[in-house]
Formats: C-alpha cells, structure tokens, sequence
C-alpha cells in the first residue's frame, strides 16, 4: 500500500502544480492586458481644450469642490499614483471609473493635466454625485 499513497500524493502534488501555474499564467495575462493603464503616455493635445471648457463652463462652487477633492485624495498632484497604481491622478480615479465618466479623454489620467481630470471629475460628480470620493468632502 506504501507505494499506492506514494503515487496518490505525487499526482495530487503534480494537479496543485499544474493549477498554480495556470493561476500564474492568468494572472499575468491579466498584468500584461491592463500594462497600458500602469504606464502613463503624456498626451498635451487636449490641454488647451480642456482648460478652455475648464474656464468657460465649470461653476466657482464646482471650482472650488474640486480642489477640496484633489486635495484630499492627492495633495492636488495630477501624477499621484495610490494603491499601487491602481488609483491614479489627482482625483485617484480607478481605470473604469475613468474611461467611463463623461467627457473622459481615456487612457491614464496621469497622461492628463489638473484642469482635464478636475473637469471630468466635475462632469462625474454631475452625473453621479460625489459618491466616487466617500471620504472627500
């Protein structure tokens, strides 16, 4: 019977083998697909759009929330990475949470100016309430 238990434990240890290195692979695919959004590209191209509907059409109040927010959540550092990386730029904005709000220019956010992620988090709170930022007033 020895030799019996000997082969069970091999083949259980073969099986817990196979799946870890099935879960790694996983894993890293999941890694290298979501390697763009860990990897900032500075695009200026909308800064001047941006600032423009900045200025033109964001309240004082609104204004003002923001860089209480920002504040809060970054220091108002449009570069700041948090939870390693997976909240990023000043409003510490989750990748879907990004690509999703209204009038988001995608990619990273940290690509991005202040003025362009405080628009879109002003745009975000518009449409959804302040609730993205629980623990900025």
């Amino acid at each position: 019977m020895r030799p019996l238990n000997r082969n069970i434990v091999l083949a259980v240890a073969g099986i817990a083998t196979a799946a870890l290195l099935a879960l790694t692979a996983v894993g890293a695919a999941g890694l290298d697909r979501s390697k763009d959004w860990l990897v900032p590209r500075v695009d200026k191209r909308h800064k001047e759009l941006y600032d423009g509907l900045w200025k033109r059409q964001v309240k004082p109040a609104n204004k003002r929330w923001a860089r209480r927010v920002a504040a809060c959540e970054s220091g108002m550092n449009p570069d700041a990475l948090g939870a390693d990386g997976i909240y990023r730029g000043a409003f510490q904005f989750g990748e879907s949470t990004w690509k999703s709000a209204p009038q988001s220019p995608g990619g990273d956010p940290i690509a991005y100016s202040y003025r362009t992620q405080a628009f879109v988090a002003v745009r975000l709170k518009t449409r959804d309430g302040a609730g993205h930022w629980p623990n900025c007033p």
